[in-house]
This record gives C-alpha cells, sequence and structure tokens, in this order.
C-alpha cells in the first residue's frame, strides 16, 4: 500500500524542475479561465436581460462571436510563431481588458437600446480577436516551458487549473454576484470581475521570459520577415497536419455536445425547471469532475498511451446523451425520485456527469497529442489549426440555440 501511495506522488515530482514561467502561465490560465466561463455561464441572459436581445438574435450573436474565434485562432498562430509568445499575451490580453469594460460598463452609460447593441456587437466582435490569442499561446507556452520527461504532468496540471477556474466562475462568481446584486446588476460585475483577471493576467506576462525553454534543444529563431499567410499554407501542405485534420474532424460530435452545455441549458435551467435554479453550481459540477478526477487519475493515465486515452474519453463523453435519451418512465422508476422535475434533474446531472468523465481522460491528452507532434517552429500554428472542430461545432449550435430556446424554453414558459 505503502508503495503505491509513494508512486502515485512520485508522477508529481517530475514538476519541481518546472520554471517560474511554467507557474506565471498556470497563473494566467486561472485568472483567463475565470473570466471566460463566468462570462460564458451568462452571456446569453446578459445580451437578453441587459441589452435587450430577443432570444434569437442572442443566439445568432453567440453563434458569430464563437464562430470568429476559431476562424481568428486559424492565423494566431502564425502571429505568435513569428512575433514570439509575449507580445502576443499582450496584444490579446489588452483587447479583452477594454471589450469587457465596455460590457461592464455600457449598459449603464448608454440609454438607447439600438445604439447600447450595437455598441455590444462591436465590442463582441473586436473580443472574439482578443480570445481567440489566449487558447493556442497557452498550449504553446505549455510546451516551451515543459520538457519532455514532465511534459504529460504538465499538461494535465494546466487542465487542471483552468477547470479550477471554470469552478470558481460557477458557485463563486456566476452565483455569488448574481445573488449579491440581482440578476441585471450580477451579469455587470461578472463582466467586470472578468476585466480585473485580465488585467491580472496583463501583469504577470510582464515577468515572464519567453527564452527560458525548458528544453534547450527546442529553441528556435524566430523569423520576423515571414508573413503568418505564407506559415499558414505551409502547415496545410505538411502530411502530418493533414493527418491531424483528418482525426479531428471525426471529433466534431463530441465538440457539438459541449458547446451546447453552454449555449443551450443556461436558459433551460432558468426558464423551465425552477426560476433559482443555481445556474453557477450547475455548471461547476463539470469541472469539479474534472479537477478531482485529475489529481486521482494524472499518474493512472500517464501510463497508457496518449491517443488511445483521446479515443476512449471522446466515446464516453458522447455516450453521456444516452442518458438523456432513455424514456422518462425509466428514470422515475429509479428509488427517491418521484415526480418530474426530480427525474429531469437527474437527467441533466447525469449527462454532464458522464461527459466530463470523458472529458477529464481525453481534453488534456488531445492538447499534448496536438503539440507533440507538431515541429517545433510551428507548435502554435498547429495549436490554433488544431481547433477545426470547434470552428464548425461553435456556429452550428450558436444558430440552432437560438432557434431551440424561443421554440421550447421562451421565456415565459
Amino acid at each position: 500500500m505503502f508503495t503505491m501511495v509513494k508512486n502515485y506522488f512520485s508522477e508529481f515530482k517530475v514538476l519541481k524542475t518546472a520554471s517560474k514561467e511554467f507557474w506565471l502561465i498556470n497563473a494566467m490560465t486561472f485568472f483567463d479561465g475565470l473570466a471566460y466561463f463566468s462570462m460564458m455561464n451568462v452571456l446569453s441572459i446578459y445580451l437578453t436581460k441587459n441589452c435587450g436581445f430577443s432570444d434569437f438574435e442572442s443566439g445568432k450573436w453567440i453563434g458569430i462571436y464563437t464562430l470568429l474565434i476559431t476562424a481568428f485562432v486559424f492565423g494566431i498562430g502564425a502571429i505568435c510563431d513569428i512575433v514570439g509568445i509575449k507580445r502576443s499575451f499582450l496584444g490579446g490580453l489588452a483587447i479583452l481588458i477594454t471589450t469587457r469594460l465596455v460590457f461592464a460598463v455600457a449598459p449603464f452609460v448608454v440609454k438607447d437600446q439600438a445604439v447600447l447593441q450595437y455598441i455590444v456587437i462591436g465590442s463582441m466582435l473586436a473580443m472574439s480577436f482578443g480570445t481567440a490569442f489566449m487558447g493556442p499561446i497557452f498550449n504553446t507556452a505549455m510546451r516551451r516551458f515543459t520538457s519532455k520527461e514532465n511534459r504529460s504532468t504538465g499538461f494535465n496540471v494546466y487542465y487542471l487549473i483552468m477547470n479550477l477556474g471554470a469552478i470558481f466562475s460557477g458557485f463563486a462568481v456566476t452565483d455569488g454576484l448574481r445573488t449579491a446584486f440581482g440578476e441585471i446588476n450580477g451579469n455587470l460585475a461578472i463582466m467586470g470581475l472578468g476585466m480585473l483577471m485580465n488585467l491580472a493576467a496583463f501583469v504577470a506576462v510582464m515577468f515572464m521570459d519567453e527564452n527560458n525553454y525548458a528544453d534547450p534543444s527546442e529553441k528556435v529563431e524566430v523569423k520576423m520577415g515571414k508573413r503568418p499567410l505564407s506559415v499558414f499554407a505551409e502547415v496545410w501542405k505538411e502530411s502530418a497536419f493533414q493527418k491531424l485534420v483528418m482525426f479531428l474532424v471525426l471529433t466534431i460530435g463530441v465538440r457539438l455536445v459541449f458547446t451546447h452545455q453552454f449555449l443551450v441549458m443556461p436558459k433551460y435551467y432558468t426558464r423551465v425547471m425552477q426560476g433559482d435554479f443555481e445556474l453557477g453550481f450547475a455548471n461547476s459540477v463539470n469541472p469539479i469532475i474534472i479537477v478531482v478526477g485529475l489529481i486521482i487519475l494524472i499518474p493512472i493515465i500517464n501510463k497508457y498511451d496518449t491517443f488511445k486515452m483521446i479515443v476512449l474519453g471522446m466515446a464516453i463523453s458522447a455516450l453521456s446523451l444516452v442518458v438523456m435519451a432513455l424514456p422518462i418512465e425509466w428514470t422515475l422508476a429509479i428509488p427517491g425520485i418521484h415526480n418530474l422535475d426530480q427525474a429531469y434533474t437527474f437527467i441533466i446531472f447525469a449527462q454532464i456527469v458522464i461527459f466530463a468523465f470523458g472529458e477529464l481522460i481525453f481534453s488534456p491528452r488531445f492538447s499534448e497529442y496536438t503539440a507533440m507532434i507538431a515541429p517545433k517552429d510551428k507548435v502554435a500554428s498547429y495549436m490554433s489549426l488544431a481547433a477545426l472542430p470547434m470552428f464548425i461545432a461553435k456556429p452550428i449550435n450558436g444558430f440552432i440555440s437560438g432557434l431551440l430556446i424561443s421554440m421550447y424554453s421562451y421565456n415565459g414558459i
């Protein structure tokens, strides 16, 4: 027994060699996760309640916002490979600080609803560009500041920290601020807190040395003369990336399930289930399971083939929808469930739990796998172009979410 416990914790010892930059990136990940997930928890509600958009318009603009994030991501990787990690972080965070400030202040200052909506749409479009910087650059930084010895554990810890931000964004930020200030002002407070978190990340970047490679052999000279489009074209011609794209296309279905949970479910929870439904808690269940699961399973998962873990995890997450397709009579037959409200609540949380279990297996290994196969001078480009499944899934669910909500979970139902 002692040997098993000793071997478990020995897996984490590889991080004792991690640099200051590794921990700065993880701190920034927490700040960015807190800002992003708390905003996404209430974005559809914010657009409807604070800005006067209809359900359909709200879904449409969120669809466009998420579509643009992924569209911009395709080019951001090439930009990062040319200008470097630090400049890319500073540029993206500056945009996020400005646009989140507009989100928090504009409904207070602008009284004309039509003008307010134009301002919010403009800020949302700009925010999509700033948000596009975060994902590929975080993953590129994680490869740079981890060695081959601690890379698997490093990516798992990175994903764990991101989900800690998602946990606090739920019950602490979303539920906490909406309870303290009410629904309308609470939404604005959430946007304001997000701006402060991005500001904290901006400060953290200032202390980062982007040339402190964990593995000096991976150091490459930044070629400032290259244009992003030429780097983009080079990546698409490489056979390794073409094979990666074929694999990514097969993951679109799982990504559709993922985006459905933050585009459709918030309004369903608050309109169909119960008015005082704890939205933040429901959205915290997924990251809580991932954090606890990763702490327990990191040493176990690292012993298995990365690709096999991705396939297994995605299969589990996809199968989570089977729970929602089962006859309601089966759920009502479960001991302790006495009415439809309890039955639907059980189904919702069962689906969240099963999906989260699959996600904790595949998601950190997915990022690690992409970073692992990328040429050392094109890591950011590979990480950004790997967003292809979300590029397809987000707009599909964005537009469909507005239709579903307006037809089946309309206000007043």
